[in-house]
């Protein structure tokens, strides 16, 4: 889900709420329920930016530990294609 998209949706739909010049309570109503659910979106948000940096963390440990045992063989062509081959493809 994009929960950034669904944010800024709630808040085109919510403001119209928000600034009615005579709000009634199904206003009231519509913007607590709008507030609600973009509060969980921006929980939800910061969840997945966490998620998403461990599992960057983690790919680049597992590439680096790779490197390490690329390493300990003897130097050959072999040896500097495989750490080319890291090299270059992990800094796209």
């Amino acid at each position: 889900m994009d929960f950034e998209k669904l944010s800024s949706n709630l808040y085109v739909k919510v403001s119209h709420h928000k600034f009615a010049k005579k709000p009634n309570d199904f206003d009231k109503g519509y913007v607590k329920v709008g507030e609600w659910i973009n509060e969980l979106c921006w929980y939800y948000i910061s969840k997945q930016k966490e998620y998403d940096e461990q599992t960057q963390r983690e790919f680049f440990s597992l590439i680096s530990k790779q490197k390490e045992k690329i390493d300990a063989l003897r130097d050959s062509e072999y040896k500097e294609g495989l750490l080319r081959a890291m090299d270059e493809i992990i800094k796209e």
